[in-house]
C-alpha cells in the first residue's frame, strides 16, 4: 500500500472520529465536548436555520439546551459518504437521528441529513462547518405538501423577526 493511501485511510478515520466525538458530546449533554471537534472559527447551522459562528458560540448556545429541552436526549448517526475535496478538506454526509428521553428508538420526525466539512490544520482535523437539515420531503403526496404549506403559513404568522 502506498504512503498516500495509508495517509488517506488514517485521515478518513480521523474525520469519522470527529463525527463520533460530536455525537458523544451530545450524548453526554456536555456543550464543551460537543463543540470540541469544531475549528475555533467553525460554523454550525441548525435544523431551524440558526447560524452559530465559532466554537465558543456553539458551546454557549447548546449549554441551556442540554440542561433543559435536550436533557437525556441521545443522538445517533451514520456516515453515508466521505469525500476528499482536497488533501486537507473533506466533505462528509451523515444521517442523524434523535432518541428522546424514555424512548429506545429514534423519533422519525427528527431525522436529519447532516453535511460536514472538515479541514486539516497543523496536522489536526477539525470541523469547519456543520449543517443539520430535518428530513421533510415536499411534494411526496397531498399530506406532505399540505404540511409544508401549513408550516410556512404558521411561520409567516408567528415570525419571530417581526
Amino acid at each position: 500500500m502506498s504512503s498516500v493511501m495509508v495517509l488517506e485511510t488514517s485521515d478518513r478515520i480521523a474525520v469519522r472520529d470527529l463525527y463520533q466525538q460530536l455525537l458523544e458530546g451530545w450524548n453526554q449533554g456536555d456543550s464543551a465536548a460537543f463543540s470540541a471537534p469544531f475549528a475555533e472559527d467553525g460554523d454550525l447551522v441548525g435544523f431551524d436555520g440558526t447560524h452559530l459562528k465559532g466554537r465558543g458560540e456553539i458551546a454557549q448556545f447548546h449549554e441551556p439546551l442540554f440542561r433543559n429541552w435536550l436533557k437525556d436526549a441521545r443522538l445517533v448517526g451514520e456516515v453515508r459518504d466521505l469525500r476528499f475535496l482536497a488533501p486537507d478538506v473533506v466533505l462528509l454526509h451523515a444521517v442523524g437521528q434523535t432518541i428522546l428521553p424514555g424512548h429506545l428508538d429514534p423519533s422519525p420526525e427528527r431525522d436529519s441529513v447532516q453535511t460536514l466539512v472538515a479541514i486539516k490544520r497543523s496536522g489536526a482535523w477539525r470541523l469547519a462547518a456543520f449543517q443539520n437539515t430535518r428530513q421533510r420531503p415536499m411534494g411526496r403526496g397531498f399530506g406532505g405538501t399540505l404540511l409544508w404549506v401549513f408550516s410556512d403559513w404558521l411561520w409567516k404568522l408567528f415570525n419571530p423577526k417581526r
